[in-house]
C-alpha cells in the first residue's frame, strides 16, 4: 500500500500522540472513499458485530448499507454475504445448529433485517447477490458431542465457505479484477489480511489476496461502543489514542499494515439506533 496514514496532532485532539497510524477524516464517506482509492479487487468488509444488550446505536452493517454502500455505485458487481438460509430440511441438525449459533453469538433479532437490508440495496445497484450454501452435514459439523456450538469447526466452515464462493465468483468474471470490485461482508476475523498467529487458520484473507495479486484490501468497522472492551484490541499500541477521538466526535480512518484498514466511527451521541 503506497497511502501513508497522517499523524494529525492538533491541540484539541487529545490521545492522537498515541495513534500513529490514524488518520482524522471529515466522515465515515469520507474514510470510506480513502479506502476505495487502493481500486481493490476484492473488498473484504469486517464487522464487530452487534449482541444483544449492547448500547442502543446503528450498527455496523446498518452504517456501511445507509453511509458507505453508496460509493460502490458503478463499481460493484457482485457480492458475498455471510450468511445462509434455512429451510427445514435437515432436520433435528440443522435446528440443533441455528439454536446454538444464536445462543452463542448473541446476535439481536434486528441483524437479520439488517443483512437483508444490504442484500436488497445491492441488488438494487445491479450486483449479483451470493449468501452462502450450507449442508445437513455442515450442520451437524457445527455442534459438539455435548450439542454445542463447536466454535473452531464453525470458524473453520464459515471460512472454507466464503473463500469458495469468492473463488467461484471470481471463476466465472463477476468481479474481483481491477474493474469489478466484489464485496465480501462478515465478521472481522475471517477477512483479516494479517491474522494473529491464533486465528491464521479460520481467515480467507491471505489466500484471497495471493489470488488477487495483492489486490484484496481489508476493512474493518468498528462501533466504539461495541469494541471498547476488545480483548484483542485493546492491545493495539493505537487503539486508546482512537477511541479517545471517537469519543470527541471524530472519525478515524486506521492503517497498522499496507492493504489493511480500520474504519472507527464516532460516538453517537444520545444512543438512538435512528
Amino acid at each position: 500500500m503506497l497511502f501513508v496514514a497522517l499523524l494529525l496532532a492538533a491541540a484539541p485532539d487529545a490521545g492522537i500522540a498515541s495513534c500513529a497510524p490514524c488518520t482524522v477524516v471529515p466522515s465515515p464517506l469520507a474514510g470510506f472513499q480513502r479506502v476505495l482509492e487502493r481500486k481493490p479487487a476484492i473488498l473484504a468488509v469486517g464487522e464487530y458485530h452487534e449482541v444483544n444488550g449492547a448500547p442502543k446505536v446503528p450498527s455496523a452493517i446498518r452504517r456501511f448499507t445507509r453511509e458507505l454502500l453508496p460509493a460502490l455505485k458503478g463499481r460493484l458487481t457482485s457480492v458475498v454475504v455471510e450468511t445462509w438460509m434455512l429451510n427445514g430440511k435437515c432436520g433435528a441438525a440443522e435446528k440443533q445448529a441455528t439454536a446454538a449459533v444464536e445462543k452463542t453469538t448473541q446476535r439481536p433479532k434486528t441483524t437479520e433485517d439488517e443483512v437483508t437490508t444490504l442484500l436488497d440495496r445491492t441488488y438494487e445497484m445491479g450486483a449479483k447477490n451470493h449468501i452462502l450454501m450450507i449442508d445437513c452435514d455442515d450442520h451437524r459439523s457445527m455442534i459438539d458431542d455435548a450439542g454445542s456450538l463447536d466454535a473452531e469447526a464453525s470458524l473453520l466452515l464459515v471460512k472454507r465457505k466464503v473463500e469458495a464462493k469468492a473463488l467461484e465468483v471470481i471463476e466465472r468474471e463477476e468481479g474481483g479484477t481491477a474493474e469489478k470490485v466484489l464485496l465480501l461482508y462478515g465478521g472481522a476475523v475471517h477477512n483479516d489480511l494479517q491474522p494473529l498467529p491464533e486465528w491464521r487458520a479460520y481467515s480467507f484473507g491471505p489466500a484471497l489476496a495471493q489470488e488477487t495479486g495483492g489486490h484484496t484490501v481489508e476493512l474493518d468497522l468498528l462501533v466504539p461502543e461495541y469494541v471498547e472492551a476488545d480483548e484483542d484490541l485493546v492491545k493495539e499500541p493505537w487503539f486508546a489514542g482512537a477511541m479517545a477521538l471517537a469519543k470527541a466526535g471524530k472519525t478515524v480512518l486506521i492503517n497498522p499494515h499496507p492493504e489493511v484498514y480500520l474504519l472507527l466511527f464516532p460516538r453517537t451521541r444520545g444512543g438512538s439506533r435512528n
